[in-house]
């Protein structure tokens, strides 16, 4: 009796790891960026550029080749909170690359909570550099990153400028 018991817990055991397998969705890895550059490089917070362009180049890797440059645009946040303006989505084979503009006000508002809000220190020459995530999604969902940085030169004005409305 007591074999007959260890065989259906078994059983039941190996049925429920080989349906599992099944039906727990494939997991799969987020495509990192090569380089994420920022256009223009430098930023001041009390007079920032109207446009801020956003260029993400990709390693072609083994089957990836075209798969990076279907992403779906709608999904590309910056810090995970800011969308590039609507139209100014690029994307380029040679090499594998995305650009896309986002305001550069709203960006000086995000470099200007991460430096006064998180206490950022300046650099040795007195810059503060500002590491900026790009995150999205290919359109078959497979997620991509890409960090890049842009930095912020100190202003002629004595206090940090005012908060973001």
């Amino acid at each position: 009796m007591k074999s007959k018991v260890s065989i259906a817990v078994f059983s039941v055991a190996l049925l429920v790891l080989i349906l599992g397998t099944f039906l727990i969705p494939a997991v799969e890895a987020t495509i990192e960026a090569f380089s994420v550059t920022f256009e223009p490089k430098t930023m001041d917070l009390y007079d920032p550029d109207e446009l801020i362009t956003v260029t993400i180049k990709f390693k072609p890797a083994h089957g990836e080749d075209q798969r990076v440059v279907e992403i779906d645009t709608t999904t590309v946040l910056l810090e995970g909170s800011v969308s590039p303006i609507p139209g100014s989505n690029i994307t380029g084979t040679k090499p594998f690359e995305y650009r896309c503009d986002f305001d550069g006000y709203v960006v000086r508002d995000v470099l200007w909570m991460k430096i006064y809000h998180d206490g950022m220190p300046p650099n040795p020459q007195g810059n503060y550099v500002v590491h900026l995530t790009i995150t999205g999604n290919l359109y078959d969902t497979t997620p991509f990153s890409g960090t890049g940085i842009i930095q912020v030169r100190p202003s002629h004005h004595s206090s940090p400028p005012p908060p973001p409305p």
